[in-house]
């Protein structure tokens, strides 16, 4: 289906494909109020400078859909406003800013780093998803003329306190003072690794079960635990804790007995915490040597 009008008000569009068999359509300052989109397919088509408000978004193919697109021309960011996103797969939101919207068991797969989120709230999995701050990182993003023009990354008054967050990272300076996630039991909610780049330090955290599990895998791959820091996240925001454990080789020892031992070192430490706090830790990994 073509869409030739500028603006569109209270239309419904289901099982309504917008593809154009792989050539690529272009929605330039489109405006849709109250409009809804059920099992829509968005394939091929890249929206720049439009604007959706109070619109739904459910089912249906939105991975191929630039929502934030632009060209050297038209240099403006498109706005959702009030919009719902249920059980669709996010891929390329581009330049796009996302306000006061709701994002129910949504399928994330991308980073976030030209898109910003105020006042939205997420439900049901977020997964595998990296959102980043104003930090530019060029491994994620070669595009510099997109991320200036962006609200690079910006997370304002963002609700995760419904949400089951999996595998998902913040990095780039991303400011969480005003993110809302879930306080209770919530290391063992994300139970993946955090990135220590907001605290200036290079590496991650882990939660605790996650933790015991590769001090596992060193011990069995014969390599020698050498310490480790503890963190804690509250308000979400990672903080560094005066809580850390030193584990130096004994001269009389041999390489075997001293990964055994800082293997029980650790493994110990970690397990003094419970479950349930929000507590993370950090490893710092001896240099492999083979015995001679």
């Amino acid at each position: 289906m073509k869409l030739t009008d500028k603006r569109y008000r209270n239309q419904i569009f289901k099982n309504t494909s917008f593809c154009n068999g792989g050539i690529a359509v272009w929605w330039t300052k489109k405006i849709f109020e109250r409009c809804q989109f059920l099992s829509c397919d968005f394939s091929d088509v890249l929206a720049r400078g439009c604007r959706f408000t109070d619109c739904v978004f459910k089912r249906g193919k939105l991975q191929h859909f630039s929502m934030g697109g632009r060209t050297l021309i038209l240099l403006r960011k498109s706005i959702y406003k009030g919009c719902t996103f249920e059980r669709i797969k996010l891929r390329s939101l581009g330049i796009a800013d996302f306000i006061s919207c709701t994002f129910i068991d949504c399928d994330f797969n991308t980073a976030f780093i030209t898109s910003s989120f105020s006042e939205c709230k997420f439900i049901g999995n977020v997964r595998g998803c990296v959102f980043c701050g104003p930090k530019y990182n060029s491994y994620y993003y070669n595009d510099r003329l997109s991320y200036w023009i962006s609200n690079k990354g910006r997370l304002n008054n963002v609700d995760f306190s419904e949400a089951n967050i999996i595998d998902v990272d913040f990095r780039g300076g991303i400011d969480l003072s005003t993110t809302r996630l879930q306080q209770s039991d919530l290391s063992n909610r994300l139970n993946d690794k955090y990135s220590l780049e907001s605290i200036g330090i290079d590496g991650f955290a882990y939660s605790k079960n996650e933790a015991l599990r590769i001090v596992e895998e060193y011990y069995h791959s014969n390599e020698a635990i050498l310490g480790g820091d503890v963190y804690k996240v509250k308000n979400g925001k990672i903080k560094l804790t005066y809580d850390s454990w030193y584990c130096e080789r004994n001269s009389a020892e041999t390489i075997s007995e001293y990964v055994n031992r800082s293997y029980k070192i650790a493994r110990d430490y970690i397990s003094r915490y419970h479950s349930t706090t929000n507590i993370l830790f950090g490893f710092v990994i001896e240099e492999k040597h083979d015995e001679i």
